[in-house]
């Protein structure tokens, strides 16, 4: 892994290929593409010095994840190390149990620090276990990491052997002091504290067996059952103009085995589908042929345009890039929002099933994502239709991101994250080239290492040749604004920057008052900047968002301008 490169004066450009090839890699990850070319992983046993023996089939070790980070840790509790692996593709996390059969005897040993003299979880101390019959210890030491981006349990596991009695075991606190610790019997749980410099016996939990499942058996046919707990708008789709009820709509082809059967299926069910209350909208990906096979339920063709306006956003569902089948259907409720998005075949009782979410609370829409029972910590999630509006841009299609957001915003208005993404694809955002994202980079990175000044004429630069730069016009505000050298201060300049923004969003951006707020109070408007930033207080959705403008707020009370 390279590490990140100066985005020093002059090195914006190569910044900038740099981060262009973390979203390319990024892209990659999205499709499920292989990084090692489906390799399978290896394991070898260690026999006993005379050599390693490739047992990567037997000990289940041979998938073909792309495989990152593997932890050795007593999961169990039953003294043998069991294996967790993470994958940069699916499955992501793997947790291979050792059913080996531990015949021999092993030790567990935690350390806890007083936080004084040795960290709490005492990193950097040291164990060594000393067995008889044995001329030299056996030796662990407590790391802050493991692996890549993982960290195995706070126990350090010790395999013994055939060794029977432990003479004694030595902790080396962080290199500060030690300690001696005998009658330590083999095969248990001990926790040992600094202050105390006593071995404690830890009696692990009782755990319920683990399942075993099975792993890579594929389907017959890849079908997937997604349901949003937070729902969105569907975007336009030229056929469909959305209906005052349940409705699905279904993808399908008068050449494709899995559609016919599923669709002859709803066709024998539909008076159940018409007790449910669920309408049945089919749209042909042939163009007109087929539209008449399943007189049933209303048909009609779809584009290729309204194809790949479905697929993109059922790619910003579960941020996985892949492409959609056919057959494909989204269940939408009466105001025309995406509850259930189906890939393959859909069996009529599971339609039924579903039509019944469509009205039940909020709550409920999360449970029924989630294909296993549990209990949520966090509040529900808010839709997010940036996710999709990013899809269309990704796709180089601007107009069908500014579309999708605005229908959102007449749905569910005052989202200051829609308006500002509205604002900036409205102001052409969308269409700079490399040479202003360069110029952008270059003004920023002599902004982050204080050469303010020449950051300004840079900014100014990017907004002269592209004057559509909301963030060129965002960033130089904020220094002419509340700039800590009052000869680079300019309130005026400032308060018309930061009018524009907010103008250009209606007023409905908080951070772009906030903004406004400043450039207010910097030139001596404070009875204004208080008006301002009390709007923008009002607006910001999250409390700790609303944090720093509070404490502007006070300032401006005070007759004191924001200085940064």
């Amino acid at each position: 892994m390279s590490q990140s490169p100066l985005t020093a004066k002059g090195e914006a450009e190569r910044s900038l290929l740099y981060k262009q090839g973390w979203r390319a890699l990024n892209r990659l990850l999205h499709q499920d593409r292989s990084f090692s070319g489906r390799e399978r992983n290896c394991a070898f046993i260690n026999c006993k010095g005379k050599g390693f023996a490739d047992n990567s089939a037997v000990s289940g070790f041979n998938f073909d994840d792309d495989a990152r980070a593997l932890v050795a840790n007593d999961w169990d509790f039953d003294g043998d190390l069991d294996v967790w692996l993470t994958c940069r593709n699916a499955p992501r996390v793997r947790l291979l149990e050792n059913r080996s059969g531990n015949e021999t005897e092993w030790l567990g040993i935690k350390l806890e620090g007083d936080g004084v003299k040795v960290n709490r979880d005492a990193v950097g101390s040291t164990v060594e276990v000393w067995v008889e019959g044995v001329s030299s210890p056996l030796l662990r030491t407590v790391h802050g990491g493991d692996a890549f981006l993982s960290q195995a349990g706070s126990f350090l596991h010790f395999g013994l052997g055939e060794s029977k009695k432990i003479k004694k075991i030595v902790v080396r606190w962080g290199g500060d002091f030690s300690s001696e610790i005998l009658g330590i019997q083999p095969s248990n749980f001990y926790i040992i504290k600094s202050e105390s410099q006593e071995a404690v016996p830890w009696v692990p939990p009782t755990l319920n067996p683990l399942v075993v499942s099975v792993q890579n058996v594929l389907p017959d046919e890849d079908e997937a059952r997604i349901v949003l707990p937070a729902r969105l708008p569907l975007p336009k789709i030229d056929g469909f103009s959305g209906y005052n009820e349940p409705v699905l709509i279904n993808l399908w082809s008068a050449t494709c085995e899995p559609c016919i059967k599923e669709l002859k299926e709803w066709s024998e069910g539909k008076e159940k589908l018409q007790k449910s209350g669920l309408r049945i909208h089919l749209m042909n990906v042939d163009g007109e042929r087929g539209t008449s096979l399943f007189p049933a339920f209303k048909s009609n063709p779809i584009t290729l345009e309204g194809i790949r306006a479905l697929d993109l956003f059922q790619k910003s569902i579960l941020d996985r890039w892949v492409d959609l089948p056919v057959p494909s259907s989204f269940l939408i409720d009466e105001n025309n929002n995406v509850a259930v998005i189906y890939k393959g075949r859909v069996p009529l009782e599971q339609l039924l099933n579903d039509s019944r979410i469509l009205s039940a609370p909020k709550d409920s829409w999360r449970v029924s994502a989630v294909p296993f029972p549990g209990h949520f910590i966090s509040k529900l999630p808010e839709p997010d239709p940036t996710r999709v509006s990013s899809q269309f841009l990704d796709a180089n299609e601007p107009n069908n991101a500014l579309s999708y957001l605005e229908k959102f915003n007449k749905k569910y208005p005052n989202s200051p994250d829609v308006i500002r993404m509205i604002g900036i694809l409205r102001g052409g955002l969308n269409g700079r080239d490399n040479t202003s994202l360069a110029l952008l980079e270059r003004a920023n990175s002599l902004r982050d290492s204080g050469d303010r000044r020449a950051a300004i004429e840079t900014y100014k630069e990017t907004l002269r040749r592209f004057p559509k730069i909301i963030e060129a016009a965002e960033n130089l505000a904020w220094i002419l604004a509340a700039d800590k050298d009052p000869s680079i201060r300019k309130p005026k300049e400032a308060k018309a920057l930061a009018g524009r923004l907010c103008m250009m969003t209606g007023d409905k951006d908080p951070s772009y008052l906030d903004l406004l707020s400043v450039a207010q109070a910097a030139d001596k408007d404070f009875d204004g900047a208080i008006k301002t930033i009390i709007r923008a207080i009002e607006l910001y959705d999250d409390d700790s968002e609303a944090v720093p403008a509070k404490g502007r707020l006070e300032l401006y009370r005070q007759k004191r301008p924001y200085i940064k």
